[in-house]
């Protein structure tokens, strides 16, 4: 599971029975014809990155993208120059065109945070797109990979389509401060000062492979489509 506890601003790795860990190595059972997928957190996993995060302020991409490995992330508004796998200080990330309005979001990272997670709202049966608050001193599981695994296997039975929509499964979106959606003044992440969106790098390996086996829908295809 993927958790985020916004009281220290960090993203953590527990399994179902709440430790702290990232042994996903058993096998993703699938229909026959589909090949057997294998969590990439395997012997050594510590090694490999589970995911890659990008930092944006507006609509702008900030920066390069960091891929991370550890199991516990922390990311402020700080200069700290050691980015490395365990933490992000997004003050280290030039932008000439920075306003005061970001500059001040950054400063106030960590007294609550927005999460857009189509596995987090299918979790609690909330509409796909639904941005949730975590407030200050709370946590949330954003990603369950059981769910997604399940959620893959029925979609691979289905077809193409199906499948290729859960790609819209593997990154979440995360705001600092600032929130966005239908009940707020900015509709679009796009328009929060300051927000980053992480990709997870085992579910996209395992609909890759599932994607690999299959035919897309035929569909026309013109300058207009």
């Amino acid at each position: 599971h993927l958790n985020y506890n916004c009281r220290t601003n960090q993203f953590h790795e527990y399994n179902a029975n709440g430790i702290e860990e990232m042994d996903t190595s058993q096998k993703f059972d699938i229909p026959p014809g589909v090949p057997t997928c294998l969590v990439p957190f395997d012997k050594g996993w510590d090694e490999q990155f589970w995911a890659t995060i990008s930092y944006y302020e507006l609509n702008t991409r900030i920066g390069e993208q960091v891929k991370v490995s550890s199991t516990t992330i922390t990311i402020d508004g700080f200069t700290d120059p050691c980015i490395n796998g365990s933490k992000i200080s997004l003050g280290l990330f030039p932008n000439v065109n920075r306003n005061a309005t970001i500059e001040n979001t950054r400063r106030h990272i960590g007294n609550a945070i927005f999460v857009q997670s189509r596995n987090c709202n299918y979790i609690n049966g909330f509409h796909p797109t639904t941005v949730v608050k975590i407030a200050n001193k709370c946590s949330l599981k954003i990603f369950d990979m059981e769910i997604f695994r399940t959620l893959l296997e029925d979609c691979s039975r289905r077809g193409f389509d199906a499948s290729f929509d859960l790609q819209k499964m593997t990154f979440i979106r995360m705001s600092f401060v600032k929130g966005w959606g239908a009940e707020y003044q900015r509709q679009d992440v796009t328009s929060t000062p300051c927000w980053i969106e992480i990709h997870l790098h085992a579910p996209l390996m395992w609909l890759d492979r599932v994607l690999f086996t299959m035919s897309p829908t035929p569909r026309p295809i013109s300058s207009i489509s």
